[in-house]
């Protein structure tokens, strides 16, 4: 037998079959729960937020302090743009199995979501990467024999808080703190940055909402700072012993100047114009831009796609940064994939065709048509050398007669590992074809330069 047959033949052992272990109870159960969870506030029967900035800045504002974070406009392109990466993609509807039903509940499911504004509920939901979470409300209603979604409608968060099982509760006018308890199947909740036990998750917001802040009020400095280039300080001095009305009178008059040409002063009273100087290379413009480049990264990984000027245009970085958002909006789409699985979808099935395995959107990422042409060449020049080196063993294979001989000659190489043994026979019994029709070919171009297709450069063989 060969070395090659070697290689796939391998012994079995065969093993006893192990003894049933016994799974302790604790196994089985949460020790870790919400009850004994020390780092979530617990009051008045729902849990509070975890989110340091948000109780230290939020004051009684709450979430609102981030749809401030919106006001600003790089940082709401910069959103829009994470969440448009992933809306702006196709969706579809992947069947939970191979049964007839498996696929009826995936078309049915498609059918639901066709008739709805599906891209707008998607973008509420995602509301949650700034947030933490995201909530909305399912309207149904029967169609004929089905039960369908007609309506789903985003809630703002400051009306939600949660109990201890993770239950949404809706805060209204007669249950301020602990909410009303709402029926199963109607909301959907979308969270983003979930840890632990903390049902609100950790949304982008606690860290953008620094950002924000010092860019604010790095502009108001530099608004005061150009105030001062921009017109100077008029500096007025009078005798002493001036009387404070006639001073005053004069200070109203010196304000003037900023919108008039000429003024009157007293005889006796100095007028100096004090001109805002500076020195160094740290404007307040870069100031603003550190922190652009901070909402950037924090937003998208990147930063070269928004400020291509600053970075001279640099495509090939431009590409890699992105690729980082790609990824980004890959993980955004599966966790919003996973909420939609486990709340909408899993309901019209249950309530239309209990016992069908719950299907699947997703949405797809685009492709990248001059990433699969470089690959597709690649793989094209790999076959070729490939097939070259192949040809090259075989003919060099025809100097041995013995067919066993020849045949280890050639599994000897590690080029043929991935042929079959059907193919190494008929490789063997063809080697002497090969040699021929090489030697032909040698004959008829024996004038010009040496074909490097039988050449067997890059053979080695194993050791």
């Amino acid at each position: 037998m060969s070395r090659r047959k070697h290689k796939r033949h391998r012994q079995t052992t065969a093993f006893a079959e192990p003894a049933r272990q016994h799974l302790p109870t604790e196994a089985k159960t949460l020790i870790a729960s919400v009850a004994n969870d020390i780092t979530i506030p617990y009051f008045t029967g729902v849990l509070q937020h975890a989110d340091d900035t948000l109780i230290q800045q939020g004051g009684g504002k709450g979430l609102a302090i981030y749809d401030e974070i919106k006001r600003d406009t790089h940082a709401s392109s910069m959103l829009q743009k994470r969440i448009g990466t992933v809306i702006s993609r196709d969706w579809e509807v992947e069947p939970g199995g191979d049964r007839p039903i498996d696929k009826e509940a995936a078309d049915l499911v498609d059918m639901c979501f066709e008739a709805l504004p599906f891209d707008k509920i998607c973008e509420d939901l995602l509301d949650a990467v700034l947030k933490g979470f995201a909530v909305a409300e399912v309207i149904w209603a029967r169609t004929g024999n089905l039960i369908l979604p007609v309506g789903i409608r985003d809630i703002d968060q400051r009306r939600i808080v949660f109990d201890r099982d993770g239950r949404p509760r809706l805060l209204t006018l007669s249950r301020m703190l602990e909410g009303e308890e709402l029926p199963d199947r109607k909301f959907i909740v979308h969270r983003y940055g979930v840890k632990g036990n903390n049902p609100y998750g950790l949304g982008l917001g606690s860290k953008l909402f620094w950002a924000v802040l010092f860019k604010r009020e790095g502009i108001t400095f530099w608004l005061h700072f150009l105030e001062k280039f921009a017109g100077p300080t008029v500096l007025g001095k009078t005798p002493y012993g001036t009387l404070t009305e006639e001073q005053n009178r004069l200070l109203n008059t010196l304000t003037s100047i900023r919108t008039s040409s000429a003024v009157t002063v007293p005889i006796g009273t100095e007028v100096e114009f004090l001109e805002a100087s500076r020195s160094g290379t740290v404007s307040y413009q870069e100031f603003v831009e550190y922190w652009d480049r901070q909402i950037s990264i924090c937003v998208s990984g990147e930063t070269l796609t928004t400020q291509v000027g600053a970075a001279g245009g640099n495509r090939a970085l431009g590409e890699v940064h992105q690729e980082q958002l790609d990824i980004i909006a890959d993980s955004d789409g599966d966790g919003l994939t996973d909420t939609l699985r486990e709340t909408i979808v899993r309901w019209i099935v249950e309530y239309n065709l209990p016992g069908a395995a719950i299907p699947s959107v997703r949405r797809i990422r685009p492709k990248n048509k001059k990433a699969e042409a470089e690959t597709s060449k690649a793989e094209a020049d790999a076959t070729e050398a490939t097939d070259r080196a192949i040809r090259a063993v075989v003919r060099a294979a025809a100097m041995f007669e013995d067919d066993q001989v020849a045949r280890e000659y050639i599994v000897s190489f590690p080029v043929v590992d991935r042929l079959s043994d059907k193919t190494i026979d008929a490789l063997v019994a063809a080697r002497h074809a090969f040699a021929g029709a090489a030697e032909a070919e040698a004959d008829a171009f024996q004038t010009g330069p040496a074909d490097p297709r039988f050449s067997g450069h890059g053979l080695k063989k194993k050791r």
